[in-house]
């Protein structure tokens, strides 16, 4: 009997990469993997560090390229990928699994909130969803917060003694990117996840100070929580070279953070992973030398 085979558009991102390397790792008798990306370039670097998955070539602008990319394909994992245009790719995405007529169920990539539709990131994830509840195929979709490796964009800042946040006092519950990888792979490789909307968090809820005190402890350096104004993250943000409407969009999501609406850590990941999910101290532990 022949192997399901797997796509994952967005392959050469975090979670991408994350996923094809739990499934490569974990599932590897138990699919064909294939990496949806945009270049001949990312092409070769996923098969150099993957060298038994499949890749295929793709451009979420050009419907006319996925064809291919879905013969015979069984299941997708569509991550939509940092473009103001998501709401497109997904459609895009979602169209050629229907026209595949191989496909079977798609896993989407969306962010915790989705539902509510209240700030520009939700807006766009929930676009996607929507449409593919309304595509006739079989869904599930994966709704993940703010991730523990984003803090690298903020490295600088605790190398030189303070984690400029602009969260105020508000908490939420960082979330580990291998851990969600690991809970795609899971939900790619079986079944009974169809019609659901899992929301992952991480383990447990931290405010900026508790966040700085982490990186104090590990480092052993002191690191102190500032929580800069919205014109000043909106334009530090705009220098390291965010597109506007990027920044604007976190800037919204930092918003939500401080007000404390996403202060909520829910249980659909652990269960999903089948272990405790990875601490914010134990992503710094592991990543210490990032931040010193």
């Amino acid at each position: 009997m022949s192997l399901p085979v797997l796509l994952i558009i967005g392959a050469a991102g975090n979670n991408g990469l994350a996923t094809i390397k739990a499934l490569s790792e974990q599932h590897s008798d138990e699919a064909i993997i294939r990496a949806g990306v945009r270049s001949e370039e990312k092409a070769l670097a996923l098969k150099t560090q993957f060298p038994a998955i499949e890749t295929a070539i793709l451009d979420l602008d050009k419907p006319e390229t996925l064809k291919a990319t879905f013969a015979g394909v069984t299941k997708l994992f569509m991550i939509p990928g940092n473009v103001e245009n998501r709401e497109q790719h997904a459609k895009n995405a979602i169209d050629a699994a229907v026209e595949s007529g191989s496909v079977e169920h798609v896993l989407f990539y969306s962010v915790v909130g989705a539902e509510y539709e209240a700030i520009l990131f939700a807006r766009q994830f929930r676009y996607g969803e929507k449409y593919l509840e309304a595509s006739g195929l079989k869904w599930t979709h994966l709704r993940t917060i703010f991730f523990q490796e984003n803090f690298v964009g903020w490295a600088e800042g605790i190398k030189q003694g303070a984690l400029y946040f602009g969260i105020r006092e508000g908490q939420f519950a960082p979330l580990n990117v291998s851990d969600i990888g690991q809970i795609a792979a899971n939900i790619l490789t079986s079944d009974g996840h169809e019609g659901k909307a899992y929301n992952v968090t991480g383990p447990a809820l931290l405010n900026g100070t508790d966040m700085a005190q982490i990186f104090s402890d590990v480092t052993g350096k002191e690191v102190s929580f500032v929580s800069p104004d919205e014109a000043t993250t909106l334009s530090s943000l705009l220098d390291s070279g965010w597109p506007e409407w990027q920044a604007k969009g976190l800037l919204e999501l930092f918003e939500v953070f401080a007000s404390n609406q996403a202060a909520v850590v829910t249980p659909d990941g652990e269960q999903l992973l089948g272990r405790p999910l990875t601490s914010m101290r134990g992503y710094v532990e592991s990543n210490r030398m990032a931040f010193q």
